[in-house]
């Protein structure tokens, strides 16, 4: 639905600075000036660019087809997603900073918004950027193979205590989600680990092949193997419990400060007009929990919870700590 925003009127300024006798006498010259310096105008009017930084086809990008299909129905214009994929999702980030702040150009963002700034690969930061919701997360969860000797995440600690730099955590490469999300429980854990880096294809061949002891995917990636006896799922990176797997505790449960998701959501250029921004976080918000949005998130494994400016703002900030100290801790930068 379009919605008409209104501009600031200027009538009280008018009215003070014109001679009483040519306002009375002009009356309608002066309630026409009026209803002009007072216009109001129709957003959207046009089609929106939906920048996406990942490559056709993917889930990810999957997703952000669907949420801009669903938003283009409320919102009453296209809403054109556009791949940029690239450099981690630097590529897109760039563009999306460099684009006009009019509202016809939005991102979406993921955790890489926290991961590309803060290892310098592009020259901002999160809060360069009008964050405008989020829309869901997918947990990276701490696996190990069925057979390996490890019932819990406590056992695991227990025994890379005792083979100091010998427990191998494969994830997707240096400063990614994944990769952190492991720094951040062997930082909490107080163990000595050894972080394998394997691209995104190779971690659950990795683990089933013995080349390493875990690894830290999204929970999609290892969840059929998970379900089919293969491999077991140690512990989730998220504050509550993973709907898929309600019987595998969260890292805080077991006493882990680990709270790290794959989180997505969407981002404008900075200077938005907040009567936009409210217009598109309503958009947004409708979209996420249409069926049609929810029925592709549930079969990528991604769980919906939408957060608005605010809340998102919060969350952002808090996560950003997080990946940053993780940043540190590994040594990444």
């Amino acid at each position: 639905m379009k919605r008409k925003i209104g501009f600031m009127s200027v009538v009280l300024i008018l009215a003070l600075l014109t001679p009483v006798s040519v306002f009375a006498n002009g009356a309608d010259d002066a309630a026409a000036e009026t209803d002009m310096a007072a216009g109001e105008i129709e957003y959207p009017t046009k089609a929106i660019n939906f920048l996406i930084p990942f490559g056709v086809g993917g889930s990810a990008d999957l997703m952000g087809r669907a949420l801009a299909g669903a938003a283009e129905k409320g919102l009453g214009e296209p809403v054109v997603p556009v791949n940029k994929p690239g450099a981690g999702g630097g590529i897109m980030y760039t563009e999306l900073a460099g684009s006009s702040s009019d509202g016809y150009t939005v991102g979406w963002n993921s955790t890489s918004l926290l991961t590309t700034t803060n290892m310098g690969n592009i020259p901002y930061s999160y809060d360069d950027f009008d964050n405008l919701c989020n829309i869901g997360y997918t947990s990276m969860p701490i696996a190990v193979k069925a057979d390996a000797p490890w019932q819990t995440v406590d056992e695991l600690v227990d025994w890379a205590k005792a083979n100091p730099g010998k427990l191998r955590i494969g994830n997707a490469g240096a400063g990614s989600g994944t990769h952190l999300t492991a720094v951040m429980f062997s930082t909490a854990a107080d163990i000595s680990v050894t972080h394998v880096p394997l691209g995104a294809k190779r971690r659950v061949p990795s683990l089933l092949g013995d080349e390493v002891e875990a690894i830290c995917v999204p929970l999609p990636e290892v969840a059929p193997q998970a379900m089919s006896g293969n491999a077991r799922i140690l512990a989730v990176s998220i504050t509550e419990r993973d709907p898929a797997f309600p019987d595998v505790p969260t890292f805080v449960e077991r006493g882990f400060d680990v709270d790290m998701a794959l989180f997505r959501g969407i981002s404008m250029p900075k200077g938005v007009d907040p009567e936009i921004i409210s217009v598109l976080e309503d958009a947004f918000r409708t979209a996420s929990e249409s069926d049609e949005f929810k029925q592709i998130a549930s079969a990528n494994g991604f769980n919906v919870k939408f957060m608005n400016s605010r809340e998102y703002a919060e969350y952002l900030a808090d996560q950003d700590n997080r990946v940053a100290s993780a940043i540190a801790a590994g040594g990444l930068k």
